[in-house]
Protein backbone atom coordinates (compact mmCIF):
# COMPACT_ATOMS: atom_id res chain seq x y z
CA UNK A 1 0.00 0.00 0.00
CA UNK A 2 1.36 3.32 -0.70
CA UNK A 3 1.67 6.37 1.17
CA UNK A 4 -0.84 8.43 -0.44
CA UNK A 5 -3.61 4.86 -0.36
CA UNK A 6 -2.79 5.31 3.76
CA UNK A 7 -3.88 8.43 3.85
CA UNK A 8 -7.12 8.08 2.07
CA UNK A 9 -8.11 5.08 4.54
CA UNK A 10 -7.26 6.91 7.44
CA UNK A 11 -8.71 10.08 6.16
CA UNK A 12 -11.77 7.88 5.46
CA UNK A 13 -11.76 6.06 8.74
CA UNK A 14 -11.63 9.38 10.54
CA UNK A 15 -14.59 10.33 8.60
CA UNK A 16 -16.80 7.32 9.39
CA UNK A 17 -15.89 7.96 13.30
CA UNK A 18 -16.93 11.12 13.35
CA UNK A 19 -19.95 10.40 11.22
CA UNK A 20 -20.94 8.24 14.28
CA UNK A 21 -20.34 11.00 16.85
CA UNK A 22 -21.10 14.15 15.53
CA UNK A 23 -22.86 13.80 11.81
CA UNK A 24 -22.41 17.52 11.24
CA UNK A 25 -18.78 17.60 11.43
CA UNK A 26 -18.35 14.32 9.64
CA UNK A 27 -20.13 15.47 6.73
CA UNK A 28 -18.19 18.75 6.70
CA UNK A 29 -14.72 17.20 7.34
CA UNK A 30 -15.82 14.99 3.63
CA UNK A 31 -17.26 18.09 2.16
CA UNK A 32 -14.31 20.04 2.92
CA UNK A 33 -12.12 17.58 1.37
CA UNK A 34 -13.59 17.47 -1.91
CA UNK A 35 -13.40 21.71 -2.08
CA UNK A 36 -9.76 21.42 -1.27
CA UNK A 37 -9.55 18.61 -4.36
CA UNK A 38 -11.50 20.49 -6.77
CA UNK A 39 -9.45 23.89 -6.07
CA UNK A 40 -6.56 21.54 -7.25
CA UNK A 41 -8.28 19.81 -9.69
CA UNK A 42 -7.44 16.36 -8.46
CA UNK A 43 -10.65 14.68 -9.94
CA UNK A 44 -9.38 11.30 -10.14
CA UNK A 45 -8.49 11.41 -6.46
CA UNK A 46 -12.61 12.33 -5.79
CA UNK A 47 -13.30 9.97 -7.44
CA UNK A 48 -11.32 7.15 -5.38
CA UNK A 49 -12.16 8.48 -2.19
CA UNK A 50 -15.67 7.93 -3.55
CA UNK A 51 -15.69 4.69 -4.48
CA UNK A 52 -13.53 4.00 -1.71
CA UNK A 53 -16.14 5.38 0.69
CA UNK A 54 -18.86 3.40 -0.85
CA UNK A 55 -17.01 0.06 0.18
CA UNK A 56 -17.47 1.01 4.13
CA UNK A 57 -19.92 0.38 6.90
CA UNK A 58 -21.20 3.82 7.48
CA UNK A 59 -24.31 4.58 9.47
CA UNK A 60 -27.88 4.66 7.64
CA UNK A 61 -27.88 8.36 6.87
CA UNK A 62 -24.15 7.48 5.60
CA UNK A 63 -25.89 6.56 1.91
CA UNK A 64 -26.19 10.89 2.15
CA UNK A 65 -22.32 11.33 2.10
CA UNK A 66 -22.41 8.72 -0.84
CA UNK A 67 -25.00 10.25 -3.17
CA UNK A 68 -23.63 14.38 -2.17
CA UNK A 69 -19.74 12.93 -3.62
CA UNK A 70 -21.69 11.21 -6.29
CA UNK A 71 -23.26 14.75 -7.34
CA UNK A 72 -20.49 16.53 -7.00
CA UNK A 73 -18.44 14.47 -9.42
CA UNK A 74 -21.54 14.57 -11.80
CA UNK A 75 -21.38 18.34 -11.71
CA UNK A 76 -18.40 18.31 -12.65
CA UNK A 77 -18.12 15.83 -15.70
CA UNK A 78 -21.20 18.21 -16.80
CA UNK A 79 -23.75 15.72 -16.06
CA UNK A 80 -26.34 17.90 -14.40
CA UNK A 81 -29.28 15.94 -14.40
CA UNK A 82 -27.45 12.93 -12.91
CA UNK A 83 -26.02 15.51 -10.23
CA UNK A 84 -29.43 17.33 -9.28
CA UNK A 85 -30.83 13.84 -8.77
CA UNK A 86 -27.84 12.51 -6.58
CA UNK A 87 -28.20 15.94 -4.80
CA UNK A 88 -32.23 15.01 -3.82
CA UNK A 89 -30.97 12.03 -2.93
CA UNK A 90 -28.73 13.23 -0.07
CA UNK A 91 -30.96 15.54 0.60
CA UNK A 92 -33.79 13.14 1.05
CA UNK A 93 -31.66 10.86 3.86
CA UNK A 94 -30.30 13.51 6.01
CA UNK A 95 -33.68 14.80 6.06
CA UNK A 96 -34.95 11.04 7.29
CA UNK A 97 -32.66 11.68 10.58
CA UNK A 98 -33.17 15.45 10.94
CA UNK A 99 -29.41 16.39 9.88
CA UNK A 100 -29.74 20.48 9.03
CA UNK A 101 -28.12 20.40 5.89
CA UNK A 102 -30.93 21.36 3.68
CA UNK A 103 -29.24 24.68 3.14
CA UNK A 104 -26.42 23.42 1.43
CA UNK A 105 -27.45 20.71 -0.86
CA UNK A 106 -30.52 23.17 -1.61
CA UNK A 107 -27.60 25.87 -2.99
CA UNK A 108 -26.01 23.39 -4.87
CA UNK A 109 -29.12 22.27 -6.45
CA UNK A 110 -30.09 25.53 -7.32
CA UNK A 111 -26.54 26.58 -8.68
CA UNK A 112 -26.43 23.72 -10.95
CA UNK A 113 -30.15 25.30 -12.56
CA UNK A 114 -28.55 28.38 -12.58
CA UNK A 115 -25.83 26.70 -14.98
CA UNK A 116 -28.48 25.35 -17.56
CA UNK A 117 -30.41 28.58 -17.66
CA UNK A 118 -33.56 27.39 -15.53
CA UNK A 119 -33.24 30.59 -13.73
CA UNK A 120 -37.12 29.87 -12.13
CA UNK A 121 -35.81 27.00 -10.63
CA UNK A 122 -32.59 28.18 -9.84
CA UNK A 123 -34.63 30.89 -7.67
CA UNK A 124 -37.13 28.26 -5.77
CA UNK A 125 -34.02 26.07 -4.85
CA UNK A 126 -31.91 29.25 -3.50
CA UNK A 127 -35.07 30.37 -2.07
CA UNK A 128 -35.64 27.00 -0.14
CA UNK A 129 -32.25 26.86 1.04
CA UNK A 130 -32.37 30.31 2.75
CA UNK A 131 -35.34 29.28 4.57
CA UNK A 132 -33.26 26.46 5.33
CA UNK A 133 -30.49 27.92 6.72
CA UNK A 134 -29.71 27.64 10.47
CA UNK A 135 -26.62 30.03 10.67
CA UNK A 136 -25.55 33.22 9.04
CA UNK A 137 -22.93 31.34 6.90
CA UNK A 138 -24.98 29.62 5.68
CA UNK A 139 -26.98 32.00 4.44
CA UNK A 140 -24.49 33.83 3.02
CA UNK A 141 -22.87 31.19 0.74
CA UNK A 142 -26.63 31.00 -0.90
CA UNK A 143 -26.80 34.92 -1.24
CA UNK A 144 -23.72 34.25 -2.99
CA UNK A 145 -24.83 32.99 -5.56
CA UNK A 146 -28.71 34.25 -5.70
CA UNK A 147 -26.37 37.41 -6.01
CA UNK A 148 -25.34 35.56 -9.12
CA UNK A 149 -28.43 34.73 -10.70
CA UNK A 150 -29.70 38.75 -10.15
CA UNK A 151 -27.10 39.85 -11.93
CA UNK A 152 -27.79 37.36 -14.78
CA UNK A 153 -30.90 38.85 -14.52
CA UNK A 154 -29.34 42.39 -14.75
CA UNK A 155 -31.23 42.83 -11.55
CA UNK A 156 -28.14 45.12 -10.05
CA UNK A 157 -29.80 46.18 -6.96
CA UNK A 158 -30.79 42.90 -5.73
CA UNK A 159 -27.32 41.21 -6.58
CA UNK A 160 -25.06 43.46 -5.22
CA UNK A 161 -27.26 44.09 -2.04
CA UNK A 162 -26.71 39.84 -1.84
CA UNK A 163 -23.14 40.63 -2.41
CA UNK A 164 -22.90 43.37 0.43
CA UNK A 165 -24.65 41.36 2.80
CA UNK A 166 -22.42 37.48 1.72
CA UNK A 167 -19.09 39.73 2.16
CA UNK A 168 -20.03 41.56 5.68
CA UNK A 169 -20.51 37.66 7.12
CA UNK A 170 -17.80 36.70 5.25
CA UNK A 171 -15.39 39.08 6.38
CA UNK A 172 -15.92 39.02 10.00
CA UNK A 173 -15.93 34.84 9.76
CA UNK A 174 -12.76 35.07 8.46
CA UNK A 175 -13.74 32.99 5.46
CA UNK A 176 -11.16 34.54 2.94
CA UNK A 177 -12.17 31.95 0.22
CA UNK A 178 -15.90 33.30 -0.26
CA UNK A 179 -15.01 36.74 0.29
CA UNK A 180 -12.98 36.95 -2.44
CA UNK A 181 -15.78 34.92 -4.41
CA UNK A 182 -18.68 37.49 -3.43
CA UNK A 183 -16.26 40.13 -4.21
CA UNK A 184 -16.00 38.70 -7.96
CA UNK A 185 -19.48 38.36 -8.14
CA UNK A 186 -20.00 42.35 -7.12
CA UNK A 187 -17.04 42.65 -9.74
CA UNK A 188 -19.41 41.40 -12.29
CA UNK A 189 -21.96 43.68 -11.68
CA UNK A 190 -20.72 47.18 -10.82
CA UNK A 191 -18.81 46.16 -14.66
CA UNK A 192 -22.55 45.75 -15.56
CA UNK A 193 -23.13 49.05 -13.71
CA UNK A 194 -20.05 51.08 -16.08
CA UNK A 195 -17.75 51.17 -12.53
CA UNK A 196 -15.06 49.28 -14.71
CA UNK A 197 -12.36 50.91 -12.42
CA UNK A 198 -14.29 49.66 -8.97
CA UNK A 199 -15.04 46.26 -11.01
CA UNK A 200 -11.03 45.64 -11.59
CA UNK A 201 -10.29 46.65 -7.79
CA UNK A 202 -12.01 43.86 -6.64
CA UNK A 203 -11.22 41.28 -9.04
CA UNK A 204 -7.40 42.20 -8.36
CA UNK A 205 -7.89 41.29 -4.51
CA UNK A 206 -9.80 38.28 -5.03
CA UNK A 207 -6.98 37.27 -7.30
CA UNK A 208 -4.06 37.79 -4.43
CA UNK A 209 -6.74 35.68 -2.30
CA UNK A 210 -7.06 32.74 -4.60
CA UNK A 211 -3.28 33.01 -4.98
CA UNK A 212 -2.32 32.91 -1.69
CA UNK A 213 -4.88 30.03 -0.81
CA UNK A 214 -3.85 28.00 -3.85
CA UNK A 215 -7.33 28.08 -5.60
CA UNK A 216 -6.46 27.32 -8.68
CA UNK A 217 -10.41 26.74 -10.13
CA UNK A 218 -11.59 30.35 -8.41
CA UNK A 219 -8.36 31.73 -9.82
CA UNK A 220 -9.38 30.83 -12.92
CA UNK A 221 -12.86 32.63 -12.63
CA UNK A 222 -11.29 35.97 -11.11
CA UNK A 223 -8.88 36.40 -13.78
CA UNK A 224 -11.45 35.23 -16.76
CA UNK A 225 -13.64 38.30 -15.39
CA UNK A 226 -10.97 40.55 -15.05
CA UNK A 227 -10.43 40.02 -18.83
CA UNK A 228 -14.21 40.57 -19.41
CA UNK A 229 -13.95 43.77 -17.65
CA UNK A 230 -10.95 44.72 -19.57
CA UNK A 231 -12.70 43.65 -22.43
CA UNK A 232 -15.65 46.23 -21.67
CA UNK A 233 -13.37 49.11 -20.87
CA UNK A 234 -11.34 48.49 -24.42
CA UNK A 235 -8.10 47.69 -23.12
CA UNK A 236 -8.03 45.17 -26.03
CA UNK A 237 -4.63 43.63 -25.75
CA UNK A 238 -4.83 43.41 -21.85
CA UNK A 239 -7.97 41.50 -22.42
CA UNK A 240 -6.92 39.06 -24.43
CA UNK A 241 -3.90 38.35 -22.88
CA UNK A 242 -5.89 37.87 -19.41
CA UNK A 243 -8.25 35.97 -21.37
CA UNK A 244 -5.64 33.33 -22.87
CA UNK A 245 -3.99 33.56 -19.30
CA UNK A 246 -7.93 32.54 -17.60
CA UNK A 247 -8.09 29.47 -20.54
CA UNK A 248 -4.47 28.25 -19.64
CA UNK A 249 -5.94 27.96 -15.58
CA UNK A 250 -9.10 26.74 -16.66
CA UNK A 251 -7.33 23.75 -19.11
CA UNK A 252 -4.78 23.08 -16.43
CA UNK A 253 -7.51 21.86 -13.85
CA UNK A 254 -10.19 20.81 -16.30
CA UNK A 255 -12.69 23.38 -15.28
CA UNK A 256 -15.20 22.97 -18.39
CA UNK A 257 -17.57 26.01 -17.51
CA UNK A 258 -14.56 28.57 -17.33
CA UNK A 259 -12.82 26.88 -20.37
CA UNK A 260 -16.20 27.47 -22.32
CA UNK A 261 -17.10 31.15 -21.45
CA UNK A 262 -13.44 32.03 -22.08
CA UNK A 263 -13.22 30.33 -25.58
CA UNK A 264 -16.91 32.50 -26.17
CA UNK A 265 -15.17 35.86 -24.91
CA UNK A 266 -11.84 35.23 -26.76
CA UNK A 267 -13.87 34.83 -30.06
CA UNK A 268 -16.23 37.79 -29.29
CA UNK A 269 -13.10 40.10 -29.15
CA UNK A 270 -11.77 38.66 -32.02
CA UNK A 271 -14.79 39.31 -34.17
CA UNK A 272 -14.64 42.82 -33.14
CA UNK A 273 -11.28 43.01 -34.34
CA UNK A 274 -12.48 41.72 -37.56
CA UNK A 275 -10.98 38.10 -37.30
CA UNK A 276 -13.89 36.20 -38.14
CA UNK A 277 -12.57 33.11 -39.13
CA UNK A 278 -10.30 33.16 -35.88
CA UNK A 279 -13.84 33.91 -33.54
CA UNK A 280 -15.50 31.26 -35.78
CA UNK A 281 -12.69 28.62 -34.63
CA UNK A 282 -13.12 29.49 -30.87
CA UNK A 283 -17.06 29.75 -31.02
CA UNK A 284 -17.64 26.33 -32.21
CA UNK A 285 -14.71 24.87 -29.53
CA UNK A 286 -16.86 26.97 -27.17
CA UNK A 287 -20.11 25.18 -28.40
CA UNK A 288 -18.50 21.97 -27.96
CA UNK A 289 -17.95 22.61 -24.16
CA UNK A 290 -21.61 23.97 -23.46
CA UNK A 291 -22.53 20.76 -25.23
CA UNK A 292 -20.36 18.36 -23.05
CA UNK A 293 -21.34 20.18 -19.93
CA UNK A 294 -24.81 20.52 -20.89
CA UNK A 295 -25.12 24.20 -20.72
CA UNK A 296 -28.00 25.47 -22.58
CA UNK A 297 -28.19 29.00 -22.37
CA UNK A 298 -24.56 29.07 -23.33
CA UNK A 299 -25.52 26.74 -25.82
CA UNK A 300 -27.74 29.08 -27.36
CA UNK A 301 -25.77 31.87 -27.10
CA UNK A 302 -22.75 30.41 -28.67
CA UNK A 303 -24.83 29.01 -31.54
CA UNK A 304 -26.54 32.64 -32.12
CA UNK A 305 -23.29 34.09 -32.23
CA UNK A 306 -22.26 32.00 -35.01
CA UNK A 307 -25.06 31.90 -36.99
CA UNK A 308 -24.29 36.31 -37.62
CA UNK A 309 -20.81 35.93 -37.79
CA UNK A 310 -21.57 33.75 -40.52
CA UNK A 311 -24.24 35.63 -42.31
CA UNK A 312 -21.64 38.39 -42.19
CA UNK A 313 -18.39 37.46 -43.43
Amino acid sequence: MSDLDSQIRNFLEQVRLLLGRDPIKGFELWADLYTRLAQAGEYELCDELLQMIKGMELPGYGIGIVRYGEGWMYDRRGQWREAIAAYEAGLKAFDEVDLPLRNVILTQIGSLYQDQGDWQRAEEAYSRALDAATDDKGRALTLNNLGGLWAMREDHQRARQCFDESRAVFQVADDRTNFAAAGVGLAGVLRDEGCLQESVDHLAEAIVIFRDLGNTKALATAVASLALTYHVADRIPEAIQTYRTALELSISIGDRNTIAKTLANLALISAEGGNTEEALGYLEQALAEYQEIGDRHGEELARGHISRLKLFR
